[in-house]
């Protein structure tokens, strides 16, 4: 069976900024969300382009790829570093169509 492009559902999507101080801090802007599996493929993100609206909104790209998983939901997450200092929203796509739209983008400090 060929691997499809993008899953047949998702779920649960949230996008925070964790700006906690401490040593080594760096601020990271966190991206979650769940992606229903078919057998043989587990999904990824990958950081897009920001937009230019003030503050930016962050593009998020979810893809498919061949692996050995069983099907079911599978948690996927990006962290992002370092993060801007704020995000008016977080657009999740898959193969050119919006999946999930994640506003508003909390910081939690």
């Amino acid at each position: 069976m060929a691997t499809p492009v993008c899953p047949t559902e998702t779920r649960g999507w949230a996008a925070w900024i964790n700006a906690m101080p401490g040593p080594d801090a760096t601020p990271t802007l966190i991206v979650t969300g769940e992606a229903l599996m078919p057998e043989d493929a587990t999904a990824t993100l990958t950081a897009g382009p920001t937009d230019r609206m003030m503050p930016p909104g962050q593009r998020v790209t979810l893809a498919v790829e061949p692996s050995d998983q069983a099907a079911g939901w599978q948690s996927v997450r990006l962290e992002i570093r370092p993060a801007l200092p704020a995000y008016s929203s977080v657009i999740v796509g898959c193969d050119g169509r919006t999946v999930a739209a994640i506003s508003p983008v909390e910081t939690a400090q």
